[in-house]
């Protein structure tokens, strides 16, 4: 019976430590996830920017022309 009860409290805590692993394990693919979509947009804004800025000095060379 000792020996039962023993082995029934490690394989609970066995079983907590993996839940505890598999949750945090969930974080970070969320938490890398959001940090991929940020980066993401912030270069899809510097490239629209990079583009307004040759857009318009094309549009000011033509007009002195």
């Amino acid at each position: 019976m000792l020996y039962r009860a023993i082995a029934n409290s490690l394989a609970g805590e066995n079983a907590s430590r993996i839940a505890s692993m598999q949750a945090a394990e969930k974080n970070i693919s969320e938490r890398l996830e959001d940090l991929q979509k940020a980066y993401q947009l912030g270069r899809q804004e510097a490239i629209t920017e990079e583009l307004l800025d040759v857009i318009t000095g094309f549009e000011s060379l033509r007009e002195e022309i």
